[in-house]
């Protein structure tokens, strides 16, 4: 399984798009800021970093919620690379987008989810961002992409504005009120101020 590391990944310039080299047969998953991500087998997949000090960041965060129904298995790491649960399944920015609805059971996760983040001490909570999360074939939400997990930022803002694109923030919201009334009043104060 380690030949993925011949894969590499860079940045020309600060804001260019990341540059990936793989010259393996693993197919690409996708990619963002921090690295690159590989199917290796039907359970695992590996993300190659670009930088060391994220591996560590992430690798802490996932070791940290080990158990935790949307933290996705923590198998191995290395020094630009961590390998951990494949999650099979869509974004759930796609998965609500074909539904045309939020189920009790999704706010509920989510709900679940930002208490169990602040228990751990995980607080950025915009690091739910909606793309990162995905729904794997029992409806369980995984949430991927942890390295910035204790950066401040107390408000799922990109989870509630994708929810609102969506055309599904009203009955979000109507689902929380009944599960986590202190949770409401925290979001809908937040989406009722102006922002710029």
């Amino acid at each position: 399984m380690n030949d993925f590391s011949s894969i590499t990944v860079t940045r020309r310039g600060k804001e260019e798009e990341l540059v990936v080299n793989n010259p393996t047969s693993y197919p690409l998953i996708g990619k963002g800021i921090q690295g690159a991500v590989f199917k290796l087998t039907e359970d695992r997949c590996v993300k190659i970093f670009l930088k060391p000090k994220n591996v560590k960041k992430e690798k802490e965060a996932m070791i940290k919620g080990q158990g935790l129904p949307f933290m996705p298995k923590f198998f191995e790491s290395g020094p630009n690379y961590i390998i951990m649960e494949y999650i099979d399944g869509p974004s759930l920015r796609d998965y609500l987008k074909e539904q045309g609805t939020i189920s009790e059971s999704i706010t509920q996760q989510l709900v679940n989810m930002k208490k169990e983040m602040n228990r751990l001490g995980f607080t950025n909570l915009d690091r739910c961002v909606i793309r990162h999360i995905f729904v794997d074939n029992r409806q369980v939400l995984k949430v991927v992409d942890h390295a910035n997990s204790y950066d401040w930022k107390p408000i799922p803002v990109r989870l509630l504005d994708s929810l609102s694109e969506l055309g599904l923030i009203d009955p979000f919201l109507r689902q929380v009120k009944v599960l986590d009334s202190e949770l409401y009043s925290e979001w809908n104060n937040f989406l009722s101020k102006p922002r710029k």
